[in-house]
């Protein structure tokens, strides 16, 4: 039998052909899919709810996005003691979870297409004045925090559940998130001390008041925090706290709508206890006080003159002050808390009073009178 004889050129093009085949490595086993568990798993009781809040995985325990919207299974129920998780899980109820989608991101081809783009119109740009090297990369920094913040809140979850069941005893809420084929990476667990709820504020009624909006309501409770906003806000802010059904806004400000809220609260061990929110009321403060009457009012009898001067009002929106002589008004919009009254006649009796005024046009009461006769 003749040998074939193979030229060494043949032989190594075989070899490039076999590895361009994918037969070298060893083969890798089929990915779990599993997801991630939910992270920031919290509970806070409201009222008569419960709130559960927590973050949704993007990835799978083998760093994999999640392409499929995944099964999330959410459960709340007494805690065994012994603490037994199978028992926990067997006598739990199931809470619903609206359906979701993951977060789409453009293909890695667009994203360098854009990128590309963006090179060539920042070069046309910069030749025209357009942004500097340093304003590109503040702007790409302000773009990633933003899409950081947008992901955030579309896996972001926040569910309501019913409190009356668990009032008095500790519930335990448990979440976990299933792939395609039922896999997952075990539960997140939370638990909460569910305690009778507090009363609602009632009758939430804001007044007028020197310098602020006085807020009065209705409610038994050891303690209450106070919320306003703007009616054209979504978000409220926490502007103070209060151990009586009453409070004064003093950073309100005149002139301004303002809508107010407020929620009994007390604190349970560690945690806050909290109500529900009362009903909005919209208010518009306005200004109906008059300064502080001005005290220590001198006159002195002056060459030619007699002049005046008194002790200054401390009125955030002091707009000057006005001067009497006999009854009628001689001057008007002082700045300072002086005076000369140079329209004086020798052997003349003169009476003097002055008064503040504000800035939406209130005048306080006269000081008290100072008399002097011109020699």
């Amino acid at each position: 039998m003749r040998r074939a004889n193979v030229p060494v050129p043949a032989l190594a093009a075989v070899a490039a052909v076999l590895a361009g085949c994918g037969y070298t490595g060893a083969p890798q086993p089929p990915a779990l899919l599993r997801p991630e568990r939910v992270r920031d798993l919290a509970a806070a009781q409201r009222g008569s709810k419960i709130d559960v809040t927590f973050i949704l995985p993007e990835e799978t325990t083998e760093g994999l996005p999640i392409e499929r919207p995944p099964d999330i299974e959410m459960r709340i129920g007494p805690g065994p003691d012994p603490w037994d998780q199978a028992m926990w899980a067997a006598s739990s109820e199931r809470i619903p979870v609206p359906a979701w989608q993951p977060l789409r991101t453009p293909p890695a081809a667009a994203r360098v297409r854009s990128k590309s783009t963006a090179g060539k119109n920042m070069g046309a740009a910069g030749a025209s004045g357009g942004m500097t090297a340093a304003q590109l990369r503040r702007a790409a920094r302000q773009t990633a925090a933003a899409t950081t913040a947008e992901r955030r809140q579309w896996y972001s979850r926040e569910i309501a559940i019913d409190a009356a069941a668990y009032t008095g005893k500790p519930a335990v809420i448990g979440v976990k998130v299933h792939g395609p084929k039922g896999r997952d990476d075990g539960w997140s667990f939370v638990t909460l001390n569910v305690l009778p709820p507090l009363p609602v504020p009632q009758s939430v009624t804001p007044s007028d008041a020197r310098n602020a909006v006085h807020l009065q309501w209705t409610a038994a409770a050891p303690q209450f925090r106070i919320f306003r906003k703007r009616p054209a806000d979504a978000d409220w802010t926490q502007i103070g706290e209060s151990t009586q059904p009453a409070f004064d806004d003093a950073t309100a400000g005149y002139g301004s709508a303002w809508e107010y809220s407020v929620e009994s609260v007390r604190q349970a061990g560690e945690k806050w206890l909290e109500s529900e929110r009362s009903g909005t009321v919209t208010f518009t403060p306005q200004d109906r006080f008059a300064p502080e009457q001005p005290t220590g009012l001198s006159v002195i009898a002056g060459a030619a003159t007699i002049e005046l001067s008194w002790n200054s009002v401390t009125d955030a929106d002091l707009a000057g002050y006005r001067v009497y002589r006999g009854g009628v008004k001689i001057a008007d919009g002082l700045a300072a808390a002086v005076y000369s009254d140079k329209d004086v006649t020798a052997g003349s009796h003169y009476v003097y009073q002055v008064s503040a005024v504000d800035q939406a046009g209130n005048e306080s009461e006269r000081s008290a009178a100072q008399e002097i006769t011109m020699q």
